[in-house]
């Protein structure tokens, strides 16, 4: 079987307020993303590593296709960047996985437990109840209250078949969706999609209390 990992790396990260995206800020002494990229590359399953980032980031890295590790052109969109790193890859994968590449905490066994369903499926990502109570808002007064029982966060690595993975985003770029979430696009346009358990761990570092946070816990969590 051989597993192709995306890992959409374009974004500018502008909720982390800062210059740097937050993609290449540092923790414990390396970028996150490198992390993420390292955390996968342990595992002995993945074939293959595609990273589309912003073309200014592409000068002094390997964009050989014979690296296991291969930087592309990103898009102007996480779903445009997806689409790079597709089309830069080879039709001869069986699976693919779409990663955050800030979420470097995963655990491998969730990972493989995303694969296996996307074996049964051919998508599934992982999820985490919700324990909060919901509201959705109008004009900053409460609207409705939703049954939590139905609601989940999804997380990543969300995993496809590659033709499911290639068909949703040609379906997407011939109706001109975008969407920051894969697996909520194969559900729209027809294919089954299995919820996994999530991992509270799997934190998406997104502002800086994140990073702090991150920093903190590093050891423990880098360890899991």
């Amino acid at each position: 079987m051989r597993v192709l990992v995306i890992i959409p790396a374009g974004g500018t990260g502008s909720r982390f307020g800062t210059q740097i995206p937050k993609q290449f800020q540092l923790l414990a002494g390396k970028p996150i993303l490198q992390h993420t990229i390292e955390r996968f590359l342990a595992d002995q399953e993945v074939t293959k590593i595609i990273v589309p980032v912003v073309e200014a980031a592409l000068p002094g890295v390997d964009r050989s296709p014979l690296a296991r590790v291969q930087f592309v052109a990103g898009g102007k969109t996480r779903l445009q960047s997806v689409s790079n790193a597709v089309e830069a890859a080879s039709d001869d994968f069986d699976y693919v996985a779409v990663h955050d590449a800030v979420r470097p905490f995963f655990r491998i066994a969730m990972f493989r437990a995303v694969l296996q369903a996307a074996q049964e499926t051919g998508a599934a990502f992982p999820a985490l109840t919700v324990t909060d109570t919901i509201h959705t808002l109008e004009n900053g007064m409460i609207r409705e209250t939703l049954d939590r029982s139905a609601l989940a966060a999804a997380q990543t690595p969300q995993c496809f078949r590659m033709d499911v993975l290639r068909s949703v985003l040609k379906k997407a770029a011939d109706a001109g969706d975008d969407t920051t979430d894969e697996a909520g696009l194969a559900a729209k346009y027809g294919y089954k999609v299995r919820a996994v358990p999530g991992d509270p761990v799997n934190v998406k570092i997104t502002r800086p209390d994140d990073l702090a946070l991150a920093e903190t816990h590093f050891e423990e969590w880098s360890q899991l």
